[in-house]
């Protein structure tokens, strides 16, 4: 009897191992996908131009240990970069470049400048833009996974529209 209610219990675990995966929104290191590659910021409004894609900008520094982290630990998780690379344009400004020169909306800036005009006064800073460039809103500094997955589907799906992010996390979890 002991024996059969050991094998019966060793069959169960077996059967819920596959449960307990990790689901799209779990993180998790088990299978990193490769670095993004990061258009610059001209190529990638143009291409939203095209696509009618939102733009999401990185704004980052060389020296930045959080943004490194950022790339390392998030932007390589394979559901949200299947997501953004579904989703988004992607585009980079560097936050310490002051001698390169970009267009935007009738101006001519810095990446520095730039990126100081969309609020972003730290790195990294997630910037959302609109298929024509007009600025939608930024997430400031390091976010892990299932936060920074969570704006990002929520901006992504247009879902900030509608309702506000609390709304939509409440949406998403029923």
């Amino acid at each position: 009897m002991a024996l059969r209610f050991a094998s019966f219990l060793a069959v169960l675990l077996l059967l819920t191992l596959p449960a307990s995966a990790q689901s799209p929104t779990q993180g998790g290191n088990a299978a990193l996908a490769p670095m993004l590659e990061w258009p610059a910021f001209p190529d990638a409004l143009e291409s939203a131009k095209e696509s009618n894609r939102i733009v999401l900008v990185d704004v980052w520094s060389r020296n930045c240990g959080w943004c490194r982290k950022q790339q390392t630990e998030v932007y390589t998780q394979p559901y949200l970069q299947a997501y953004l690379l579904d989703t988004f344009e992607l585009g980079r400004l560097d936050i310490d470049l002051d001698s390169d020169t970009l267009s935007y909306r009738g101006y001519t800036l810095s990446s520095q400048m730039l990126s100081a005009g969309f609020g972003a006064t730290a790195t990294p800073t997630t910037i959302f833009l609109e298929p024509d460039g007009s600025y939608i809103t930024r997430l400031a500094g390091f976010h892990a996974y299932e936060d920074f997955f969570g704006v990002i589907r929520y901006i992504g799906s247009h879902a900030f529209r509608e309702m506000s992010f609390e709304d939509f996390l409440q949406k998403e979890g029923e």
